[in-house]
C-alpha cells in the first residue's frame, strides 16, 4: 500500500468512522426512547462508548494524519490494532451486564466486523498465519461476550446451540471477508506482480527510445542552432544590404544637390529610417561650405528627445574638437551617461560621430535610442553616412566658390550686375504674378572720383568695401538682396517692403554709413552717399521701372545737393 493512498485512507477512515460511531450513538438513543429496552445503563454505557470512540479517534488520527504528510510521524500500524482490540472489548463488554435488543446487537455486531475489516486493510499482512490467528480469536472473543448472555436468557434449553451456531456463523462470515479480500490482494498483487515486469520491460525500451529522442533531440538542437545563425545570418545580409543600398541612394542625392542643407536633412532622414533610431541630429562649424552661421538640424521621434540634441550638439562638438582622435565618442551605454550631456530623457544610448576632412573636425552626428544595445552592431554605417557627406560636401563647396565667384563682385563680396541680371527678371515675375510689393534703392558714393584722386585707388577700394559691407548687413537683417551694381554704384533689393519702411531702413543705412571712418594705412577717410527709392506699386505701377525709377530719384538727389534719401514721385518733399 503506497504512502499517498495510507494517508487518503486515513482521511476516509476518520471521516466514515464518524458517520459509524454517530449511528451507534443514535441506536443506542433510539432503543431506549422507542421501548426496545427499559434499562438505562444500555442507553448510557452505549452512547458514552460511542462518544469515547469519536474523541479517540479525533484524538489519536487527525493530528497524527497531518504529521504523516510532513513527513514529521509514521503509520499507527500498531495503534490501529491496540484501537481493535479496544474497541471491540467496550462494545463487548456491555453485554455481560444486560440483554441487548436485537436491533442494538445486530449494529453493535456490525460495527466490530467493520473495525475488523479496517484493521485487515490496514495492516496489510494478508498472507501470515498470524494475522488471521488475531483476527479470528478476536472475533471469538467478542462473539462469545455478546451471544453468551444474550441467548442464555432468551433460549431455554436450546440457548447453548444458538450460542455456539451464532458464533460460528459470526466467525464464518470474518473468515470469508477476510479471505475474499485476502484473496483479492493475492489475485492484485499477481497482477501487479506481471505488470511490474512488463512494466520493467517497457522501461527499458522506454529508456532506450529516450536515450534515441535524445540524440534526435541533440541533432534537431543543432540543427536549429545553425538554421538560426543561418537566419541571422541571412537577416544581417538583409540589413547590410538594405543600409548599403540606402547610402548608394543618398549618395545619388548627394551628386544631384548642391544644398548642403537640404543634403544634412536627407542624410539624418536615411538614418531614421534605416536604423529605427530615436534622434539623430548634426552640427556644423560656421565657414566650412561659405556658410556666415553654423548648421544645426535635427530629426527626433519626439520633441524631448529633439530638444535634449538641440541644446547640447554645440557642446558635444566642442568637446570632439579637444580630443585628439576621430573615432566615435560613446556618450551613452544601456543607461551609463559618460559625459553630462542629453540627460533627463528616456535616453538609453548615445553615441558622437565626429565629422572630419584631413583629420581636421568640422562637425559632430549625434545618434541617440531609446533601445538597449541600440549599437550592437557596430558603427559602420553611421561612419560611412559620414565619409559620405564629407566627400559629397567637399564637391558642394568647389561648386559653391565657383558659382560664388560667378555670382559675387571680386572685391565687396556682394552680387555683381551678371547674377542681378540673372535672377531679377525672375523676381519681376514673382511679384508681377503675386501683387506683392518690391522696393529697390539705389545708392552713389558721394565724390568717389575725389577719394580715388586724393587717396589713391587702394583707398578707394576700402571705401566701396566699408559701403557694400553695410549693404550687406541690411540685406540680410530685412531679408534683401545687396547688390554692386556699377562702379561706385549699390542695389539695396527688399520683397514684400513697403515704401515707408524702405525709407527708414535707408535712413539707418545712410546713418551708417555717414558715421563710418575707413582707415586706410594712417589715412582716415569719411564719405556720404546719395540715394534713391522706388517701389512696386506704390510708386510706380509698372514693376519693369522699379529700377529706373530708384535710379532717377538717385539722379535727383545727387542734383540737389547730394547726401540725401530721394523717393520716387516724392522729389519736392
Amino acid at each position: 500500500m503506497s504512502t499517498d493512498f495510507k494517508i487518503e485512507y486515513l482521511r476516509n477512515y476518520i471521516r466514515f468512522n464518524r458517520i459509524v460511531f454517530g449511528l451507534l450513538l443514535a441506536m443506542a438513543l433510539f432503543v431506549r426512547g422507542s421501548g426496545f429496552t427499559d434499562s438505562n445503563f444500555v442507553i448510557i454505557y452505549y452512547s458514552l462508548a460511542a462518544i469515547f470512540m469519536l474523541i479517540f479517534d479525533e484524538i489519536i488520527f487527525t493530528g497524527r494524519v497531518q504529521k504523516i504528510e510532513q513527513k514529521k510521524a509514521k503509520f499507527p500500524t500498531i495503534l490501529i490494532q491496540i484501537r481493535t482490540y479496544l474497541y471491540v472489548t467496550i462494545m463487548s463488554v456491555g453485554a455481560i451486564f444486560k440483554v441487548l435488543p436485537s436491533i442494538l446487537l445486530v449494529s453493535i455486531l456490525l460495527s466490530i466486523i467493520y473495525i475488523i475489516v479496517q484493521d485487515m486493510f490496514f495492516s496489510d499482512m494478508f498472507n501470515t498465519f498470524s494475522n488471521l490467528l488475531r483476527l479470528i480469536i478476536t472475533m471469538t472473543v467478542s462473539s462469545v461476550l455478546l451471544y453468551f448472555v444474550q441467548f442464555r436468557h432468551q433460549v431455554d434449553g436450546a440457548w447453548l446451540l444458538m450460542f455456539v451456531v451464532s458464533t460460528a456463523l459470526t466467525l464464518l462470515v470474518t473468515y470469508i471477508i477476510y479471505d475474499i479480500y485476502s484473496a483479492t490482494i493475492k489475485s492484485m498483487d499477481d497482477k501487479y506482480t506481471k505488470l511490474y515486469f512488463t512494466n520493467t520491460d517497457l522501461m527499458a525500451e522506454n529508456d532506450k527510445l529516450i536515450e534515441f529522442r535524445e540524440k534526435v533531440e541533440k541533432v534537431n538542437s543543432e540543427i536549429n542552432y545553425q538554421r538560426i545563425n543561418l537566419t541571422k545570418a541571412n537577416d544581417d545580409l538583409e540589413k547590410t544590404n538594405e543600409e548599403t543600398r540606402s547610402l548608394i541612394e543618398v549618395m545619388k542625392y548627394f551628386s544631384a544637390s548642391f544644398e548642403v542643407e537640404k543634403n544634412v536633412h536627407v542624410m539624418l532622414d536615411n538614418i531614421m529610417n534605416v536604423k529605427k533610431a530615436g534622434a539623430v541630429g548634426f552640427y556644423i562649424d560656421k565657414d566650412v561650405y561659405m556658410n556666415d552661421e553654423p548648421c544645426l538640424d535635427v530629426i527626433a521621434v519626439n520633441s524631448v528627445s529633439g530638444t535634449l540634441i538641440k541644446q547640447d550638439l554645440i557642446d558635444i562638438y566642442n568637446l570632439i574638437k579637444k580630443r585628439n582622435t576621430v573615432d566615435p565618442l560613446v556618450l551613452c551605454e544601456n543607461y551609463d551617461f559618460k559625459y553630462p550631456f542629453l540627460t533627463g530623457g528616456n535616453i538609453c544610448n548615445a553615441v558622437a560621430f565626429p565629422a572630419y576632412e584631413n583629420e581636421s573636425v568640422y562637425g559632430v552626428m549625434v545618434v541617440t535610442s531609446s533601445k538597449y544595445e541600440f549599437f550592437l552592431n557596430g558603427y559602420s554605417f553611421y561612419e560611412s553616412s559620414v565619409m559620405d557627406f564629407t566627400s559629397a560636401l567637399i564637391s558642394d563647396r568647389l561648386y559653391l566658390k565657383t558659382e560664388d565667384m560667378a555670382k559675387k563682385d571680386g572685391l565687396t563680396k556682394i552680387y555683381n550686375r551678371i547674377y542681378f541680371n540673372q535672377f531679377y527678371p525672375e523676381l519681376k515675375d514673382e511679384v508681377s504674378g503675386t501683387g506683392e510689393t518690391l522696393t529697390v534703392a539705389m545708392m552713389d558714393i558721394d565724390h568717389f572720383k575725389k577719394v580715388n584722386d586724393t587717396y589713391g585707388h587702394l583707398a578707394g577700394d576700402e571705401v566701396i568695401k566699408m559701403v557694400a559691407k553695410v549693404d550687406a548687413k541690411y540685406a540680410k537683417k530685412y531679408g534683401g538682396t545687396a547688390v554692386r551694381f556699377g562702379g561706385e554704384e549699390f542695389l539695396l533689393i527688399l520683397k514684400g517692403v513697403g515704401i515707408n519702411e524702405a525709407y527708414n531702413i535707408l535712413d539707418d543705412m545712410h546713418k551708417e554709413i555717414v558715421d563710418t571712418v575707413v582707415e586706410f594705412e594712417d589715412l582716415k577717410i569719411k564719405v556720404n552717399v546719395s540715394m534713391g527709392l522706388a517701389s512696386y506699386p506704390e510708386t510706380c505701377e509698372d514693376v519693369g521701372e522699379v529700377v529706373d525709377r530708384s535710379d532717377q530719384a538717385l539722379y535727383y538727389s545727387k542734383e540737389h545737393g547730394r547726401g540725401r534719401i530721394t523717393i520716387d514721385g516724392r522729389e519736392g518733399e
